[in-house]
């Protein structure tokens, strides 16, 4: 779940903690304590109220002593086992895991992920659960060197038992094992909040080769009644350089005279989509480009600091003072990357009466729905 200098864990009951030195079990403990961690140059130290339980660990695994207890991490409680260890690309930082069924797993996941919604809506619910079983699914079995799923949207938005809601464990429990497959294997079954109209190829945005199951899907205004469909964004000259030049400078593309000023800022859209797929900034010390996607990331958001774009979905407009540029402002639609499910299109077909599986069969072209388990 990350890296981190120290920490500490809490349960509702009782848990075990089993303590390890090179990867072999050395000393278990039954509390109801917190249980605070550090690291230094030996190893791991675990403490309790009363001084240290353990030191120079390799691991430590915290586990629930009986059922319907819940152990408590940085605010939030987590069904299954809490291990903590060093990270080995960073020794002076520990790494934190939930290990849990994957069930449980899609408990803590629909919440962050489509939200509290109703029973009209419920379809749009099953179908959420599918994919993110589906996305896991095809994650651990196609990443081979990394068997863990981050808790944030680089993988799936994942928020442990503090927001499970009832009507979406309904969902997980009824849709259990089901997964999408094509060609008998797991799709990589990506989603997005809002498509802004219509979805995408995943080759148009991403650096990938075709994929059958992803191709781009006329949503028409099932998404539209999202709070995100539309947005605008200004951008001062200012803004532009400063995200811009910081964007480049982390991709070591910057000249040794900097960013400079800028002189043009043009787009190219690919109408097929409606997308911007290239950014082209000519400054006083060269011509900068972006594709895609990552214009996202490149221009970001003086809105909102530190978030992206919402979308490449967007018209602009640049607006000049005595031959240099002084801003630009969009105009956009949707939110996300635009490959796979909309889940807000997936709502809106489900408050229209559209079932689960008609859902899914929408934005994953060509896909079966199967029990893996």
């Amino acid at each position: 779940m990350g890296a981190y200098d120290s920490l500490a864990v809490s349960s509702s009951g009782e848990m075990i903690v089993e303590c390890y030195r090179d990867n072999s079990r050395a000393e278990i403990y039954y509390t109801s304590s917190d249980i605070d961690i550090h690291k230094n140059r030996k190893g791991i130290t675990i403490r309790d109220n009363n001084g240290i339980l353990a030191a120079n660990l390799s691991s430590v695994l915290f586990r629930p002593r009986f059922p319907n207890v819940f152990l408590d991490f940085d605010g939030n409680c987590y069904r299954g086992n809490i291990e903590c260890d060093i990270d080995a690309n960073s020794s002076d930082n520990l790494r934190i895991f939930n290990l849990i069924d994957i069930e449980l797993y899609l408990k803590g996941v629909l919440p962050g992920e489509i939200g509290d919604r109703s029973e009209a809506e419920y379809e749009a619910v099953k179908a959420q659960a599918i994919a993110a079983r589906t996305y896991a699914v095809w994650r651990l079995s196609t990443q081979p060197d990394d068997k863990h799923l981050k808790n944030s949207i680089d993988d799936q938005l994942y928020l442990g038992a503090s927001t499970e809601l009832d009507l979406l464990n309904k969902a997980v429990e009824e849709t259990k094992g089901l997964i999408m497959t094509y060609d008998k294997m797991p799709i990589a079954a990506y989603y997005h909040a809002v498509c802004g109209g219509s979805t995408a190829p995943i080759e148009k945005i991403w650096d990938s080769r075709k994929i059958p199951y992803l191709r781009g899907v006329v949503d028409g205004d099932y998404c539209q009644w999202a709070k995100t469909f539309f947005w605008n964004e200004d951008f001062s000259a200012a803004d532009l350089e400063k995200n811009l030049s910081k964007y480049f400078g982390q991709k070591s593309e910057l000249p040794r005279k900097g960013f400079g000023k800028i002189q043009s800022i043009k787009f190219k859209k690919d109408n097929s989509i409606g997308r911007m797929v290239e950014l082209k900034v000519k400054t006083t010390t060269g011509t900068f480009k972006v594709e895609n996607d990552q214009i996202r990331w490149a221009l970001k958001r003086p809105s909102a600091p530190g978030s992206i774009l919402p979308s490449t979905r967007f018209t602009y407009r640049v607006k000049k003072s005595q031959g240099s540029i002084a801003a630009l402002e969009l105009v956009g639609a949707g939110n996300g990357h635009g490959i796979g499910m909309c889940q807000c299109g997936a709502i809106g077909r489900a408050r229209n009466g559209v079932a689960c599986e008609k859902i899914l069969k929408t934005y994953y072209k060509g896909i079966t729905i199967e029990k893996l388990y």
